[in-house]
C-alpha cells in the first residue's frame, strides 16, 4: 500500500507530524485550486462564445453608422451615375445614325426639287394613309420596278435607288416606304377595297 506524503515525511525524518500534515493539506489545496482554474477556464470560453453571439445580434439590430450610410449612398450613386452614362450613350447613337442615314437619303436623292408640268402622280402608303409625290413617268416605271424606292426624311419624300435603299435599311428600316416591286401599295389596297363589291351581270358601261 502506497504511503501518504506525511508517513513518507516523518519517516525520512524530515517533518514532524504536524508538519507532515500541514504538508499534505497544502498539496491537496493546490490540486483542488487548479482543477477550480481549469472549470472556470472552460466555463467562461462557453459564456464569453455566447456573449460574443449576442453581441453581434445586438449590433445587426442597431441602424448602420454613419460610415455604412455613406458606402451606401455612394454605391447608390454610383449606380445612378451608370445608368445615366448609359442612356446618354444610347442616345447619342440614335442621333449619330440618324444625322448618318440624312446625309445618305440628301447625297443619293434622285428626286427633283422643282416640278415640272409633265409629271406624273405616284400614290404610296404612309403611317396607313394615302400619300402622293409627282414625279417624271420614268421614274414612276422605276418606282413600279422596284428600282427606286421612297424615304421618308421626317415628312419629306424622297427618292433613292435600291441599294442605296438596302443601306438605309441597314441602319434603320422605317426610314423606307417603298416596299412593292410590281405595283403602288395605294394601287394595291384599293384592288382589294373593291374586291368586296360585286358587279352586276347586267350592268351596261
Amino acid at each position: 500500500m502506497t504511503k501518504s506524503l506525511r508517513d513518507q515525511l516523518v519517516e525520512a525524518g524530515l517533518a514532524s507530524a504536524s508538519q507532515a500534515k500541514k504538508a499534505q493539506k497544502q498539496v491537496k489545496a493546490e490540486e483542488q485550486a487548479r482543477k477550480a482554474g481549469r472549470n472556470a477556464s472552460k466555463q467562461s470560453g462557453k459564456t464569453g462564445g455566447k456573449k460574443a453571439q449576442k453581441r453581434a445580434e445586438a449590433a445587426a439590430k442597431l441602424p448602420p453608422s454613419s460610415a455604412q450610410k455613406a458606402r451606401q449612398q455612394r454605391s447608390a450613386k454610383a449606380q445612378r451615375d451608370q445608368e445615366l452614362a448609359k442612356a446618354r450613350n444610347e442616345k447619342a447613337a440614335q442621333q449619330a445614325k440618324r444625322a448618318e442615314i440624312k446625309q445618305i437619303v440628301i447625297q443619293n436623292d434622285q428626286r427633283s426639287a422643282t416640278r415640272d408640268d409633265n409629271d406624273v402622280a405616284y400614290n404610296f402608303l404612309h403611317n396607313k394613309k394615302i400619300k402622293r409625290i409627282y414625279v417624271p413617268a420614268a421614274q414612276v416605271d422605276a418606282l413600279s420596278k422596284g428600282e427606286l424606292r421612297i424615304v421618308n426624311n421626317d415628312g419629306r419624300y424622297h427618292l433613292v435607288t435600291k441599294d442605296i435603299a438596302e443601306k438605309i435599311i441597314e441602319r434603320d428600316p422605317k426610314w423606307v416606304l417603298s416596299t412593292t416591286p410590281d405595283a403602288s401599295p395605294a394601287e394595291s389596297e384599293m384592288d382589294d377595297f373593291y374586291k368586296k363589291f360585286e358587279v352586276p351581270d347586267d350592268l351596261d358601261w
